[in-house]
C-alpha cells in the first residue's frame, strides 16, 4: 500500500479578508483557501487522501511570502506550486491565469482564447473556480467581458478586497489584453 503524500499546512490571518490557509508537500504549494475555518481546511485535505500535519517550519516560506503580499511588500511569487492534480484545460487556463501582472485584470473570454479555446469564456471561468492556488494563482484578476467581476469562491467581497488591494477600483475595471486600471 502506498504512503500517502505529507502536507504541512497553516496560516496568514488578513484583516478584512479573514485567515489564508495554505497547505505545502514535498513538490510546493498543495492548496490555498481563503476565509474557511481551519476544521473545513483540515477536512478538506485530509478528503484529498494527504497525511496533514501542522508544521510552522515547512510552511514558513509561504507563510512570510504571503504576510508580505498583504502587508504591500510583495507583488509577485516565486513559490513552487504542486500542478499533479490539475489537468486539461483548467491547468492551461489556471497556468495564463498565473501570468496576470499584478494591477491588472483579463477577461474570462481572453484566459479562454490564450489556453487555446477561443470562445470557452464560461470554461474559464469553471476553471477558475477550481483553482486550488488563490492568490498564488490569481484568479481574482479575471473578470467578466463588461468589466464586472465574475464570480470568486462564493464570495465577491474577497475578490473586490484583493483588487483594492493591488490598487484597482473593482466598480470601474475594463478588459483589454492585460488591461491596468488604477483607483480613482
Amino acid at each position: 500500500m502506498a504512503r500517502a503524500m505529507r502536507v504541512a499546512y497553516d496560516k496568514v490571518p488578513v484583516k478584512n479578508l479573514g485567515d489564508v490557509w495554505f497547505a505545502v508537500g514535498p513538490r510546493g504549494i498543495w492548496r490555498v483557501d481563503v476565509g474557511c475555518t481551519e476544521m473545513d481546511f483540515v477536512e478538506q485535505l485530509i478528503h484529498s487522501g494527504v497525511t496533514v500535519v501542522k508544521d510552522r517550519r515547512a510552511t514558513a516560506e509561504t507563510r512570510r511570502s504571503l504576510t508580505e503580499f498583504f502587508a504591500g511588500d510583495r507583488s509577485s511569487f516565486q513559490l513552487k506550486l504542486d500542478w499533479s492534480r490539475v489537468d486539461g484545460f483548467t491547468r492551461k487556463a489556471l497556468q495564463v491565469a498565473a501570468r496576470i501582472p499584478h494591477g491588472q485584470t483579463m477577461s474570462y473570454g481572453e484566459i479562454a482564447a490564450r489556453a487555446g479555446c477561443p470562445g470557452a469564456a464560461r470554461a474559464a471561468g469553471t476553471a477558475m473556480s477550481k483553482n486550488p492556488f488563490p492568490i498564488f494563482v490569481p484568479c481574482h484578476r479575471v473578470i467578466k467581458s463588461d468589466g464586472s467581476l465574475g464570480g470568486y469562491g462564493g464570495n465577491p467581497q474577497h475578490k473586490r478586497f484583493l483588487l483594492k488591494r493591488e490598487g484597482l477600483d473593482p466598480e470601474h475595471l475594463s478588459v483589454g489584453a492585460g488591461s491596468r486600471h488604477r483607483s480613482r
